[in-house]
């Protein structure tokens, strides 16, 4: 029952000193603009966040980063940025348009290739995690993201790595734009 109090105690604080920010005229956070305005890790947050399927669901996700492993910090420059589009089908599938590097034909030339996958996709029920498997990305294997919204902007956090070796959970992976439909810019 103390600690109730006490958390109690903490929230009215917590809340009192947000309410003093907003008073200060320092408003609402403002949307974030790139990759460089998400912390590198997940935050956890107690609170509702929203319906995760209602985010996705006949929406497609665009970003410029790898959507597959993680990415390094803005300042490291480690690998090739490309850039992927995935529509979030409301029955349950996905359609993921994407480039990397690849060879045509086996033992071919490699070249930054485009290739169009479909997939599955679904939200668990006990996180309210976005799980996805598409073939050619980590062999089809699932992978289970955390979903953090602000407007029309959205970061991926890892949950459920599967078989990527640059990646752990908490860690920051996709993020990109949300926009209603089956919007692909190619």
């Amino acid at each position: 029952m103390r600690f109730l109090i006490g958390a109690a105690l903490v929230a009215c604080a917590l809340l009192a000193m947000r309410g003093d920010a907003f008073a200060a005229g320092k408003g609402t956070p403002e949307q974030p603009k790139s990759r460089a305005d998400w912390p590198t890790e997940r935050v956890i947050v107690i609170g509702r966040r929203g319906n995760p399927r209602d985010w996705i669901a006949n929406h497609t996700f665009r970003g410029s980063e790898g959507f597959a492993d993680g990415s390094a910090p803005p300042e490291i420059i480690s690998r090739s940025e490309f850039p992927w589009q995935i529509y979030y089908a409301a029955d349950g599938t996905l359609e993921a348009h994407f480039r990397r590097l690849a060879a045509r034909v086996p033992h071919g030339p490699i070249e930054e290739v485009d290739f169009v996958e479909h997939g599955t996709w679904r939200i668990t029920e006990e996180e309210g995690d976005l799980c996805q498997s598409i073939p050619k990305v980590g062999y089809g294997i699932e992978i289970c993201y955390w979903l953090e919204r602000r407007g029309n902007r959205m970061a991926m956090y890892y949950t459920s790595c599967g078989s990527f070796n640059r990646c752990y959970p908490g860690r920051l992976g996709p993020e990109g734009e949300i926009v209603p439909g089956r919007a692909f810019t190619r």
